[in-house]
């Protein structure tokens, strides 16, 4: 009885001290700074939380891409959640991009992208919003990777 005394002392002193620091810290969407995938016309990200070089870290993207965009097939070295936030995004996978095994997404649909898996994704019917999430370190490939010399 008295353990169970202590842990619910310990509970209601730590949801006080959380309480007493205020709310968490809010990421605006307004207030992201996006800048362009170098690899894809058209697809912007901005960092959100974490770092996505930091190995280890877990990070998470806003992804933007105009209407119209695609990322040609790629493959990223860890894997990720990818959600769609607004927009229909049509996603693929595999080494060439292939309209008839595209998978329409809507919004708070999400996909889950192995590591090394060749993906593809398009923004066929206007803007689309994604949120991408993964643990550092990340980075992009094209598909086929250039031959090792």
């Amino acid at each position: 009885m008295f353990a169970r005394s202590l842990l619910l002392a310990a509970l209601a002193f730590w949801a006080g001290e959380a309480l007493a620091e205020g709310p968490p810290p809010a990421v605006l969407q307004s207030e992201l700074k996006y800048a362009p995938v170098p690899l894809f016309t058209g697809v912007f990200a901005a960092p959100v939380s974490g770092t996505a070089t930091q190995p280890g870290a877990l990070y998470a993207l806003s992804v933007k891409y105009a209407a119209g965009a695609r990322s040609l097939p790629h493959t990223h070295p860890d894997a990720r959640v990818v959600t769609v936030i607004s927009g229909r995004f049509y996603a693929g996978v595999g080494e060439r991009l292939d309209e008839s095994s595209l998978r329409a997404l809507g919004p708070g649909d999400s996909i889950v992208v192995p590591a090394e898996t060749v993906h593809y994704g398009w923004a066929r019917d206007g803007e689309v919003l994604l949120l991408e999430t993964g643990v550092g370190p990340s980075g992009a490939s094209l598909w086929p990777k250039p031959p090792q010399r």
